[in-house]
């Protein structure tokens, strides 16, 4: 789910490209690019950044796909992708041995997550 760019980068190629002349194979290895990202946000974010550095003449945006998200996509939840990105290092917090504790210490970082998650999403105004 997102927005896939392909991107042609030297002015050389994107006049080539824009003039209908093939690219080498070499020059599509070096010149062509393709990036992911998951939000319009992140896509325009990068588009800006490529105008402020290379500039405008030097790249040129080829292909572009924006694809929508499935059922499976909304109702999947991976709650480890979840922990590891709301409680980093989580791995290091305590000695426990896995096999024993694993459902407990699942729940205690799921827990830890969310709090560090909802403390985010809904910061505590109160100093």
């Amino acid at each position: 789910m997102g927005y896939t760019v392909e991107i042609i980068f030297g002015k050389e190629e994107v006049l080539k490209y824009q003039q209908g002349i093939p690219l080498s194979d070499y020059e599509n290895l070096i010149n062509k690019k393709k990036y992911e990202f998951d939000t319009l946000a992140e896509r325009n974010a990068f588009y800006k950044g490529l105008g402020e550095t290379v500039g405008w003449t030097e790249f040129e945006v080829i292909k572009e796909h924006y694809s929508k998200p499935t059922v499976e996509d909304e109702t999947t939840f991976d709650y480890w992708d979840f922990i590891v990105k709301y409680y980093p290092g989580y791995d290091h917090c305590e000695d426990w041995d896995v096999r024993k504790v694993l459902m407990e210490l699942d729940k205690e970082l799921l827990g830890k997550a969310f709090e560090n998650f909802f403390t985010t999403i809904y910061p505590d105004n109160t100093i």
